[in-house]
């Protein structure tokens, strides 16, 4: 039986947004995060309009609207910590292939698709 710190149920924005910011917190913590569904996202976070509403119908300087602000900023520095971490790994696979080209070759031929992912 595995033994876990943290459970989490639900793998949308809120369950996976928790986890990563508990992680954050304590990157020894152990988390399962159970999800009933085949893939994550896969109600209301997932079928969102993609708008980050930045708070401009609120009255500034209220608290709805300095949360809007808030949050936008965090989602910026969460955007641009997984931009670095994607620039990182593919100056990997670039620097590898300089290394060894043929490997890369077959690397790319038999999985492009996980290049792509990276």
């Amino acid at each position: 039986m595995n033994n876990y710190d943290v459970t989490v149920i639900g793998a949308g924005i809120v369950g996976l947004g928790t986890a990563y910011k508990l992680l954050e917190k304590d990157s020894s913590l152990r988390i399962c995060i159970i999800e009933e569904e085949e893939r994550v996202a896969a109600h209301q976070t997932g079928h969102n309009s993609g708008v980050i509403h930045s708070g401009i119908y609120y009255k500034p300087g209220s608290l709805k609207a300095e949360n809007c602000i808030t949050r936008y900023r965090m989602l910026l520095d969460f955007a641009m910590k997984i931009i670095l971490l994607m620039i990182f790994a593919v100056k990997l696979l670039l620097r590898q292939q300089k290394r060894n080209s043929n490997h890369f070759r077959h690397f790319l031929k038999e999985d492009s698709q996980t290049v792509l992912m990276a």
